[in-house]
């Protein structure tokens, strides 16, 4: 299933980067000369599936959307809010596991532009996620029956920092059809450093919702994202 939609995901961001491409390579010359139009303050809403750690594990599903308010021509304040569920099957041998709950981010993004339409961004985040265990074990017994249980944890929390660095493409132009300027295609790269996190003696907290593994106290992520935009003023 998510192999499936992965390739599914592959070819129609190539197709898609391969008309934009072209679209660009006619049309830059006469942007040129044109202002940059930025708008002051837009929300953003970005559909991501695709992250190299759990590539071909189907045990994340994430959403997230965001706000952007440009406060100088090129730095923006960024908000960001999120919801996922993590159910890795080695978090614990023997049990089901599932880690589910929210997370906001807040930061700055400073804004390079590459050519017309082409953005690269650097920015820093503060992240803070509120988040659920629920642990299903069955713990083996080779005399007596499997003694089986369940733990269920509430309200815990966990915070970290990001540095993210972001390569973004308005899409303006699909086969020939002019777009609003509602639609971007880009990549993230998040190097996440784990500050402080609710933990315990027995049966410790395993994944936290937009962080990832708590094993990893500096751990990389890739994004691919498709973004519609909708902006206010």
């Amino acid at each position: 299933m998510l192999k499936s939609r992965l390739l599914y995901l592959i070819l129609f961001w190539t197709i898609w980067m391969s008309q934009a491409q072209a679209q660009d390579s006619t049309s830059v010359k006469s942007k040129e000369t044109e202002t940059e139009e930025v708008q002051k303050l837009s929300v953003g809403i970005a559909f991501d599936y695709l992250k190299l750690h759990t590539l071909l594990l189907n045990d994340t599903e994430k959403w997230e959307g965001g706000i952007n308010l440009h406060i100088l021509e090129k730095v923006s304040l960024i908000g960001e809010f999120g919801t996922a569920e993590l159910s890795p099957a080695e978090a614990y041998k023997n049990s089901d596991y599932t880690s589910e709950g929210n997370y906001i981010r807040i930061g700055l993004d400073y804004r390079f532009t590459i050519i017309p339409n082409n953005f690269l961004f650097l920015g820093l985040r503060y992240a803070q996620s509120s988040f659920s265990e629920d642990i299903i074990y069955e713990i083996e017994n080779p005399i007596f029956e499997n003694e089986t249980g369940q733990l269920s944890r509430n309200d815990l929390s966990a915070t970290w920092y990001e540095f993210v660095l972001t390569s973004e493409k308005k899409v303006r132009k699909i086969r020939k059809m002019d777009l609003p300027d509602i639609l971007s295609i880009g990549f993230k790269f998040r190097l996440k450093a784990l500050q402080d996190y609710d933990n315990f003696a027995d049966f410790e907290v395993k994944n936290i919702p937009g962080y990832g593994q708590t094993n990893i106290t500096l751990n990389p992520e890739f994004n691919l994202y498709i973004k519609f935009r909708i902006p206010v003023f």
